[in-house]
């Protein structure tokens, strides 16, 4: 079976797992709880981002590319947002409760740092893209000679 990438409903779903996390930050939740499925959701969305834009590096031919490019910078503005969000302790899991984080969201936020910069690297290559016409002028009057 050939498989095929439904890049919206797939960044659709990270988005709401995105939304989670901040609300997970927002709310007063009990820790002992949803911390380690807090973690577990940011280790996820780190994975995904990043496959996503291996994806869409590797996908250069999808007509939909600049927006879906666009959709990954949004989604990574707002996973950065939520590192930064505990670094400075603007949530129920901030690194001044815990310590130990510290390492590891900083180390998420230096590589959702570099994905960003490469998601504008890529728009800004397309956007130079010129796109090559699907037919060739000789093809398209081969096509209609008999019109």
């Amino acid at each position: 079976m050939n498989k095929h990438d439904n890049f919206e409903d797939n960044l659709y779903l990270l988005q709401v797992r995105i939304r989670l996390i901040q609300d997970t930050l927002i709310l007063d939740s009990d820790l002992e709880i949803f911390f380690e499925k807090a973690l577990d959701d940011i280790d996820f969305v780190d994975q995904a981002l990043g496959n996503f834009l291996d994806k869409l590096k590797d996908n250069q031919q999808r007509i939909d590319r600049e927006s879906l490019m666009d959709h990954l910078s949004e989604l990574e503005r707002q996973f950065s947002r939520i590192l930064s969000d505990i670094i400075d302790g603007q949530g129920s899991i901030s690194i001044q409760e815990i310590p130990s984080l510290k390492e590891k969201i900083l180390d998420l936020q230096k590589i959702s740092s570099e994905r960003r910069e490469k998601v504008e690297k890529l728009s800004d290559t397309m956007e130079n893209y010129q796109e090559e016409p699907v037919v060739s002028s000789d093809e398209f009057n081969e096509l209609l000679k008999e019109f």
